[in-house]
């Protein structure tokens, strides 16, 4: 592996196609061309994941009533299709640049009001959980899933964080967030449930929802506000 590559990146290194080819020290040295590339193939890998994991989360979380685990799902569906759409726009890159930056404001737009919608729907549900004192129960399932995504989400965001400095992409900026976010959202979900079995702390779990929707609302204020 090429010494050029940051600690803790080896593991998406080898795992996206193409990675090996991006020198990560040298980011805002590379064209702009084939920056698009490399974006495409990380906003590519989120929506694979999101299908793989987003469906499955939300069904365990629901079952075991857990909502860091639901509000995590959410997040990681709604991260597979802003980076859908980012997808599309990074193809257009060699196509046409005008077109490029109209798809570019639409996917902002797109990512912004996403977390936002995402920050309001977990705000409601934490408020609710800690109305009503319900607890999460175990879920296997769903705590397998959520370990996984601690390790894989937070390398996805670093890498679109990276990238999206490189193209001064507001939009793949706030996708990377969502990636971000999504980690912490399956972090979240494992210590909320630790702390319920260790202490029978049932307030832990909606708590740290809500702490996760405030940053999610304040990302997306910050980036519908300015498209606006």
């Amino acid at each position: 592996m090429p010494a050029s590559v940051p600690e803790g990146m080896a593991d998406l290194h080898g795992a996206l196609p193409g990675c090996r080819a991006l020198p990560w020290r040298a980011v805002n040295g590379m064209s702009r061309l084939r920056l698009a590339r490399f974006a495409v193939l990380a906003c590519s890998a989120s929506v694979l994941w999101a299908l793989a994991v987003g469906i499955a989360v939300i069904t365990a979380g629901a079952a075991a009533q857990s909502l860091a685990l639901v509000a995590f799902g959410l997040d990681t569906l709604v991260d597979g299709f802003a980076s859908a759409v980012l997808v599309w726009r990074f193809r257009l890159e060699g196509r046409s640049s005008e077109r490029a930056d109209r798809v570019e404001n639409v996917a902002l737009r797109i990512v912004g009001w996403a977390l936002l919608v995402s920050a309001i729907y977990v705000a409601v549900q934490a408020i609710s959980e800690l109305a009503n004192g319900s607890r999460p129960t175990r879920t296997t399932v769903g705590l397998a899933l959520a370990g996984a995504s601690v390790l894989v989400l937070p390398l996805l965001a670093y890498v679109k964080l990276r990238l999206a400095r490189g193209l001064d992409s507001a939009a793949l900026r706030g996708d990377g967030v969502l990636s971000a976010a999504g980690g912490a959202l399956a972090g979240t979900a494992l210590l909320g449930v630790a702390l319920v079995d260790a202490f029978g702390f049932g307030w832990a779990d909606p708590t740290a929802a809500m702490l996760i929707a405030a940053a999610l609302a304040r990302e997306g204020w910050r980036v519908v506000s300015p498209s606006k």
